[in-house]
């Protein structure tokens, strides 16, 4: 048996590979960051346009409380104008009857022979007390003696400070002794004593 093959071997030709031209990768890059940057661009003026849009609300707002914010303002300001007349009217109220209280109360210490012939008061800041300072003339330490004693037996002047004595001749036929001095203490009035005047 004769077997005839009707098949014809091709002949194959190998050819080499086809490089890679090398602008198709770097032009795929640069447009995948084209992309990005585009995308980013879009997001970032969405971003900008909402940010404008709440400015312009908040600015709406604002100039729409302005009316209230300026009547808030004069109301703090009226408030703290009448807490100062308040605060004013109060010292006043308190000092009112100081200087009477005080010189009823120094009356009532004061020997008969001795007289005053200068006196002077200051407030301490923050507190009820007086500074007093006083010119006295006596006609006799007896006098001096009593005024110390009363001024320290009594609550309502401490820190009794005696300066020097000095003795005169008073003009006159008469011609009588006279001493005089300086005095320093303060006075603290205790108001919820009945009788301040005295020490227990």
């Amino acid at each position: 048996m004769i077997r005839i093959n009707l098949l014809q071997v091709a002949e194959v030709e190998y050819s080499a590979p086809t490089p890679l031209n090398p602008a198709v990768p770097v032009g795929g890059v640069a447009i995948a960051s084209i992309i990005i940057v585009i995308i980013m661009y879009v997001a970032q003026t969405t971003k900008l346009q909402q940010m404008k849009t709440e400015h312009e609300k908040l600015d709406l707002q604002y100039r729409q409380l302005q009316p209230v914010i300026a009547e808030l303002e004069s109301l703090q300001q009226a408030q703290k104008q009448l807490m100062d007349r308040k605060t004013v009217i109060q010292q006043l109220e308190n000092e009112r009857l100081r200087y009477p209280e005080f010189m009823d109360d120094f009356i009532k210490l004061l020997p008969g022979n001795l007289w005053l012939t200068g006196l002077t008061t200051q407030s301490v800041p923050q507190a009820s007390n007086l500074t007093v300072g006083m010119d006295v003339t006596a006609l006799d330490n007896y006098a001096i003696a009593d005024l110390i004693a009363n001024l320290e037996s009594s609550q309502i002047f401490a820190d009794v400070d005696l300066g020097p004595i000095t003795a005169a001749t008073a003009p006159g036929p008469a011609g009588g002794q006279t001493m005089t001095f300086h005095l320093n203490t303060t006075y603290r009035k205790l108001n919820a004593l009945p009788d301040a005047n005295k020490k227990p």
